[in-house]
């Protein structure tokens, strides 16, 4: 359905700007749900559910989902079987295999990435995402960004149509291979089509009761998501709310509203975006110090004395826009008062690579248990990177020759001897990938077929440890200017295997697993260690299991959506941390039209958080909304090799007494006064001061 077929249906989305509290205050006893509440992680759904609980209101009245599980089961209910998607890093390890050899059209991405297009792949997959936000797939929307491009200079007008034909034909080779598990992308535009088709009748039959979907915790709304809930809403009776956030909430109304001159799917009700001044605690405090590090322990001298004055720890939270650069000072300061961090990360933990290793690892070895290894079994550890421990190659074998060797196995399944003879008489198969074959067959000949809890650490950290040294060095060689992939690496190998004597997730599977054996709930055996190690990697690392556990939150900005603590000190609100700059992977000229939205072509298309500093606003906006008592917003003044920073403009957005230096040091030198008492004495600097 294309917009001018939407206006033949009333479509009136409501939209919420920085106001979420119709969304807690709707939930009530029900014998059937009658809301889906979508957000786009699952943290936000903890979050949401705990902020209700605060509130005592029960939630038997509503279902939490993502918005791709909402479209797969409508689709899947169509399509009479289970959808599986292509998660991120299988679609990276396929676009490899592909760009090794490139199909037809795809040669036109050199224009931007050059002739060595494998190395590029992450960017790649980044620019096909931003298409795919742009366009879901449609026409008519890409005729629109032709039109966008025509006013662009030639040379990002040239780097624009290369993109689009390049990244196009590389999708249509791809989903030849894979149609059975599409991209997200896919599977809202084809559960669109199906509501569409069956006019809503198969939403209601997957959801018969549902009344409303409200879409909370977004930045960006993307153009499958938005075709995706409009189709549902011109097909039923369901309405659907948008609770958009502080900073992007305002762009994207507009957008909602405007949307191809179209009236009929203008939102009913937009509520007023918030003022300059943010809605802030009773007490706010800026801190300014030279560097990160004195930052960090001026943050843990303030944590402490809150302790110390009575305090819990559930009434503390450090909140940064990205965590990962705090993370090791925070640590190391806190340490110094004998305080523990519990560090909230947003790590995809099941769908990085070293867990997958781990994973399949353990599959492996269950099924060479059992004597019956599948083809893809045995396959899926070395397309994963894996190493031998203490081995001789220090590098992954590369995908195209996994990929052959997957094409020579053809499906069968044999014992591990069965295997080792089969994998010596491969006809057409590169030596390298024999030698892998056998080498991984061999490997796990010498382990344990029925593990104790011993076990886990001794046969699976040497895995780990030979990724970190032979496949991450590599990552990062060939990753994009950020760092992205290679940092969320790093992040699930120092999650899985740990680097020091802390926990990590193999020796809490360790721990989990003997306590199982112990109460006689398994068999020992490496399946059971599957279980483990994945009822325990969906937990969200860093959650505490004991009330009484002294951890004090640290958290990126944009999971202190709808927590509250009584006091948050917020850290980094420098230029260029915090906001971060604007980035993407489509050319900086495409971007600016499209976020400027100048011509109505323009103004079709969503926003994504990444293009501008709006999104910088939402986390910050959070971390404001997260203290209900006392906010500290904290800023460092250089670097190490003396660089200096400039204040965040973000903080024109307060009214905030600034600490004096003086009160500062006396701070970290365990004065006993309280910071309440020094606030009284701090000169307010108000959100123009610098």
């Amino acid at each position: 359905m294309d917009d001018a077929a939407v206006s033949a249906r009333r479509c009136s989305p409501t939209v919420h700007v920085h106001d979420v509290q119709s969304l807690l205050e709707r939930p009530q006893r029900a014998r059937d749900p009658i809301d889906i509440v979508m957000t786009p992680e699952q943290l936000h759904q903890r979050n949401c559910k705990r902020a209700l609980a605060q509130r005592s209101r029960p939630r038997s009245s509503v279902l939490f989902r993502t918005p791709i599980d909402v479209a797969s089961r409508v689709l899947s209910t169509h399509e009479g079987r289970a959808v599986e998607t292509l998660d991120r890093l299988d679609r990276l390890r396929l676009f490899r295999t592909l760009l090794d050899e490139p199909p037809a059209g795809v040669g036109a991405l050199t224009t931007v990435y050059g002739t060595a297009l494998t190395e590029h792949a992450e960017s790649i997959e980044v620019a096909r995402e931003e298409l795919q936000l742009l366009t879901g797939g449609r026409a008519d929307r890409a005729e629109a960004l032709d039109d966008v491009r025509s006013s662009l200079s030639a040379a990002a007008s040239a780097d624009t149509r290369a993109l689009r034909t390049g990244v196009g034909a590389l999708v249509d080779a791809l989903d030849e291979r894979v149609a059975a598990a599409p991209a997200p992308g896919a599977v809202f535009r084809a559960c669109a089509s199906a509501i569409e088709e069956t006019d809503g009748a198969v939403w209601s039959a997957t959801f018969p009761t549902i009344e409303r979907i409200d879409l909370a915790g977004v930045s960006t709304l993307g153009a499958p998501i938005r075709d995706f809930l409009t189709a549902v809403e011109a097909a039923t009776d369901v309405a659907v709310h948008y609770y958009l956030r502080a900073g992007t909430g305002p762009r994207i109304a507009r957008r909602l509203a405007a949307r191809s001159g179209i009236a009929d799917t203008a939102p009913d009700r937009v509520d007023p975006s918030p003022d300059r001044r943010l809605d802030q605690p009773p007490r706010t405090t800026e801190i300014a110090v030279e560097t990160r590090h004195d930052e960090a322990r001026t943050a843990a001298a303030i944590v402490d004395g809150a302790l110390e004055a009575g305090a819990g720890v559930d009434d503390v939270a450090l909140v940064a826009r990205d965590v990962d650069r705090y993370e090791r000072p925070v640590r190391r300061a806190l340490s110094t008062y004998g305080r523990h961090p519990s560090v909230w990360t947003q790590l995809p933990l099941t769908r990085t690579l070293p867990y997958r290793l781990v994973a399949a690892v353990c599959e492996l070895l269950g099924a060479a248990a059992a004597d019956d290894i599948a083809a893809d079994t045995l396959v899926e550890p070395l397309a994963l990177q894996w190493i031998a421990p203490r081995g001789r190659r220090d590098r992954p074998t590369p995908p195209s020759t996994i990929h052959a060797l997957d094409r020579a196995l053809d499906g069968a399944s044999r014992s591990r001897v069965g295997w080792l003879t089969a994998v010596g008489k491969l006809d057409g198969v590169d030596t390298t990938a024999r030698e892998a074959a056998a080498g991984l067959l061999n490997w796990i000949g010498q382990q344990p077929a029925e593990p104790a809890p011993a076990d886990i650490c001794s046969v699976l950290e040497p895995v780990v440890d030979a990724f970190e040294e032979g496949v991450l060095p590599r990552r990062a060689a060939s990753d994009g200017p950020d760092y992205t992939e290679t940092a969320q690496t790093a992040r699930a190998v120092e999650r899985v295997a740990g680097t020091d004597d802390g926990d990590h997730l193999l020796r809490e599977t360790r721990a989990k697993y003997a306590d199982w054996l112990e109460r006689g709930h398994l068999d020992p055996s490496w399946d059971t260690v599957l279980t483990v190690l994945d009822a325990l990697a969906t937990a969200r690392p860093g959650r505490r299991e004991h009330a009484n556990a002294e951890r004090i939150d640290v958290l990126d900005a944009t999971d202190a959506w709808l927590r509250t603590y009584s006091l948050v000190i917020a850290l980094g609100f420098v230029d260029g941390e915090w906001p971060q700059r604007p980035h993407g992977e489509l050319p900086a000229e495409l971007r600016a039209a499209i976020v400027r939205g100048q011509t109505r072509s323009a103004r079709q298309f969503p926003v994504r958080g990444a293009w501008s500093t709006e999104r910088d606003l939402d986390h910050f906006a959070d971390a404001v909304r997260a203290a209900t008592d006392h906010l500290v917003v904290t800023r460092y003044t250089r670097d190490v090799d003396g660089v200096r920073y400039d204040r965040s403009p973000l903080l024109a957005h307060l009214d905030a007494n600034r600490l004096a230096p003086e009160r500062v040091r006396r701070l970290r030198a365990g004065d006993a006064s309280t910071l309440h008492d020094w606030i009284d004495d701090g000169t307010s600097v108000g959100g123009g001061g610098r």
